[in-house]
Formats: structure tokens, sequence, C-alpha cells
């Protein structure tokens, strides 16, 4: 009913990437949008404004979708916005933290790894064999880091940004204002896209995957399975009605 009232053909919408549009998966580096998923975003892309905002580098996102959204946005909001350098390169603190972790690797629990995406760091910790311990570790080596990071959590990672860089609701914000979109619809599911659901605008409609009570987002979904029928449902909306054929 919310969907109903709220979407309309000038609607721009936006998506996250792991847990959203694919599951969360062991290893990174497999995630791949589903097949239905893709046929879904595929048809929609067609007809609407499509943004895909993701903590990836656009780098690694872009092989990994399978379809063609107007906006792919990077680096947690970092990379890619209208009107930004096509390569942004890497950003000098995160080279700097790289550098700073390197130098004390025989202190990163086994199973961790360091993820440098040039806008952004990530530290990784869903192979390690006691993740809670692995988590606590990696925390207070990324509190040690100078310049100091603005640190977000994840499902198994820690987000490090710039102070400076721009996040995901910088970019929701941005997108809109290029598209001269009347309102927005966001759907995420991690701790980064809280960021956006805290400081959604009265035009926008935030969804995030998965139950969290502390969640700010607006409605949320049972599950990541439940994506396609979303999509599904957001195509019929913003769809143009087929001309009836006169007989």
């Amino acid at each position: 009913a919310a969907l109903s009232r709220f979407i309309r053909p000038d609607t721009l919408l936006a998506f996250d990437f792991d847990g959203t549009l694919t599951p969360i998966v062991t290893l990174p580096d497999s995630a791949r949008t589903p097949t239905a998923i893709c046929l879904a975003m595929r048809h929609l892309c067609e007809i609407a404004s499509v943004a895909v905002i993701t903590g990836r580098s656009i780098a690694d996102i872009r092989e990994r979708l399978d379809f063609a959204p107007k906006y792919l946005v990077g680096n947690h909001g970092a990379e890619g916005l209208p009107g930004q350098p096509a390569g942004p390169g890497a950003h000098p603190a995160v080279a700097a933290w790289e550098a700073q972790l390197d130098a004390v690797a025989d202190r990163l629990p086994p199973g961790t790894r360091l993820e440098n995406k040039g806008q952004s760091l990530t530290l990784h910790y869903r192979m390690a064999d006691h993740r809670d311990s692995a988590r606590q570790v990696l925390q207070s080596l990324a509190g040690t880091l100078v310049p100091a990071p603005r640190s977000s959590g994840g499902k198994c990672v820690i987000n490090l940004m710039p102070p400076d860089a721009a996040d995901k609701f910088d970019a929701l914000l941005a997108l809109q204002r290029a598209e001269h979109a009347p309102n927005l619809f966001f759907v995420g599911d991690d701790e980064t896209d809280e960021t956006a659901f805290r400081k959604a605008l009265p035009g926008w409609i935030t969804v995030r995957v998965g139950h969290d009570r502390r969640s700010a987002a607006a409605y949320c979904l049972n599950s990541q399975t439940e994506i396609v029928a979303l999509i599904a449902r957001l195509d019929a909306l913003v769809r143009p009605p087929h001309p009836e054929t006169n007989r």
C-alpha cells in the first residue's frame, strides 16, 4: 500500500548490492547477481532511473551486476557521483592506513584480511575462527590509525572511510538532485545503509532487508529472497500501461 501511494515513474530507485541485490556469501569475490534478480533489474532499468550504491569499488561492482543502472556509485558514496571525476584515484588516507596495518600484520588474527578499495578500506573477518575476538582486535587496530577514519561496522566487516568522504546519504541526495526527482526509494541491509535511513528526507521511502529493531528504515523485508518480488512490484508501478489494441 505504501509503494502504491509513493512510487511514481519519476521516482529515483536506489539499491545496495551485497545483502540486497545478492545474498551475502562467504567469499566476497564470488558474489554475483542471481539470474532472477538480474532479469528483473534489466527490465526495471529500461523504464526507471535506477541507482546501485555499494561499498565495493566501481571497478569491482561493474562486473557483478549483468545489468546497467543509470547510476553506479561505489565506496559507500565516495565514487561515481554525477560531476565527479571518473577515476578519483586512491585517497591518501586509505594508502596511509594500509601501510600502518601492514606494519603490524603479525597482530592481525588468522582468517582476516584487508581490502583497499581506493576510497575506503575494509577489514574482513568472516573467515576468522573466532569472529568476536577478531572483530575486537581489528577495531582496536583501527583506533590507532592516523588520520582517524570514520568507521562503520557490517556483516563480518569493518569499513574505514576518510572523514571527509561522502556517505550513502550524501550520495542519494546528490543523485536525487541530479535527477530532479520529487521522491526517492532506497533499499539496503547493513550499517552503512543505516546512515541514509536515519537521515532520510520526507520525500524518501526506506526499506531494510531483514528485521532489526534498531533500524531507522521505515519498512523492512523478511529476507533477501523477497527482493525479486519487490522489484517486480516497483516495475508494475512505474511501467507505462500498454495501449489497448483496437479491433
